[in-house]
């Protein structure tokens, strides 16, 4: 049975549905899902996890991401990005480097950020950005997202625009932060180009491109990554015979040499994934999910 993680350099153009979709048809899986949706209009590292693993989508998206993002100042965007109607809103060539650099660390930490009307978060039961297609406009509560660093990269005050580097945790938007931080300079601000360059231990550098694998088919094969990769950072227990067999049938085991409680990855002798798990104070695992042999 096919399962692991491909991480596909996604180009700009594509959306993520299309090329989960194209790595289905080439691959032979039909259960494929991805760690994290990158807009048509940005490019990088898009996490597709094929078969079994798509059950561990959810700790891929605690992986933290970084993004290479360019920042066009001295205009707005109704899409918070270069998609949208851009309106005229400022002069950025009084804008120092010195300026951008200072109104960086507000934007770092747990911020609270409004998401933009023009995305896939649901209100109502509906994506948000089907209510903009209609032209409705509704209020978005602000939430709280994480942003772990900020780092300038260039300031071409002539072009008006900024690069910067973010490393950031679920559910931040980039296109929100070059929103709020035009907003921050006074001159206003979108989101002209972005790239995913990291997405956990998965770099764009190291990513097969989509048009790669179009190009050959079998070339997924030595890119493919071990489905238990997001959880290689969880403290393992081995085990077998009896106690392999019980987590097969999803049944709890005594797991007295557990170090620690909460979340273990379950291995038999040969280090192969069997099931994730919660160790509770009674040191007994209930397995949350299994993966047969």
């Amino acid at each position: 049975m096919i399962s692991g993680i491909l991480n596909i350099d996604k180009p700009i153009g594509r959306s993520s549905f299309a090329a989960v979709r194209l790595v289905r048809q080439i691959v032979g899986v039909e259960r494929v899902g991805h760690g994290g949706t990158l807009d048509p209009a940005a490019g990088g590292v898009l996490p597709v996890l094929l078969g079994p693993a798509t059950r561990l989508s959810d700790f891929v998206h605690e992986w933290p991401k970084t993004y290479l993002a360019t920042i066009q100042l001295g205009a707005t965007s109704d899409t918070f990005d270069r998609e949208g109607v851009i309106t005229p809103s400022g002069d950025p060539t009084g804008i120092s480097q010195a300026a951008i650099e200072t109104a960086l660390p507000r934007f770092i930490g747990t911020i609270s950020q409004v998401p933009p009307m023009h995305s896939a978060l649901k209100q109502g039961g509906e994506a948000l950005y089907r209510k903009a297609r209609r032209g409705e406009v509704v209020d978005r509560a602000p939430r709280p997202v994480q942003v772990l660093s900020l780092r300038l990269l260039a300031w071409d005050r002539t072009a008006g625009q900024c690069r910067i580097e973010v490393r950031s945790g679920k559910g931040m938007y980039v296109r929100s932060l070059a929103h709020d931080l035009g907003a921050a300079l006074g001159a206003g601000g979108y989101l002209a180009a972005l790239t995913r360059s990291a997405f956990g231990p998965l770099r764009v550098e190291d990513a097969l491109p989509l048009e790669t694998l179009r190009a050959s088919p079998d070339a997924w094969r030595e890119k493919l990554l071990p489905m238990d990769l997001p959880l290689r950072g969880w403290p393992a227990i081995t085990v077998e015979g009896s106690r392999a067999r019980a987590i097969e049938h999803g049944q709890a085991i005594p797991v007295p040499e557990a170090s620690t409680l909460g979340r273990h990855r379950l291995i038999d002798e040969g280090g192969r994934l069997l099931a994730w798990g919660t160790v509770d104070a009674t040191r007994h695992l209930q397995p949350q999910a299994v993966f047969p042999r």
